[in-house]
């Protein structure tokens, strides 16, 4: 008898996490297209790394931004800017 609970025990157990996850799975990909659609709209950040000050700043000039600026960080150029 043990050995017959032991055997249906686990796919209860599968069948419950399926069930429990379900709106959970089907909120996943709404999450996802909603990051996607953020990054796409994004008025600020970061690009580089830039070998020279100079490279970083002629990317900022032709880039079409508002606003930039060139950071050196950890050894390298980086364009912040607002769009």
């Amino acid at each position: 008898m043990y050995a017959k609970i032991a055997r249906i025990a686990p796919a209860a157990l599968v069948a419950a996490g399926v069930i429990l996850s379900g709106p959970v799975a089907l909120a996943a990909p709404q999450h996802e297209a909603s990051s996607v659609a953020s990054a796409e709209h994004r008025s600020s950040g970061k690009k580089g790394p830039y070998s020279s000050k100079g490279a970083c700043e002629s990317a900022g000039r032709s880039g079409h931004y508002k606003s930039y600026h060139c950071s050196y960080e950890q050894y390298k150029w980086w364009l912040y800017y607002t769009s």
